[in-house]
């Protein structure tokens, strides 16, 4: 029972030694590539959409000198 209880505890020791010592390799992050932006360009792309749909396009909106024109 004695050389039992040895033989697992310097196993496990093995074991922690090992994994220790002996890395896997870790997975890395490619390039980010073509077409990738950054933050500062989706805060720029969500404030430009926000202004569009802020605009109003409809024919209740048009202002005086467009209504000029439209009546020629």
């Amino acid at each position: 029972m004695f050389w039992l209880q040895v033989s697992t505890l310097v196993l496990v020791n093995v074991l922690i030694a090992s994994m220790l010592l002996v890395r896997a390799p870790r997975a890395q992050h490619a390039g980010a590539g073509d077409g990738a932006l950054n933050v500062w360009q989706l805060i720029e792309e969500v404030e430009a959409e926000r202004q569009r749909e802020a605009e109003s396009t409809g024919r209740h909106c048009l202002n005086a000198e467009t209504l000029a024109r439209l009546r020629i």
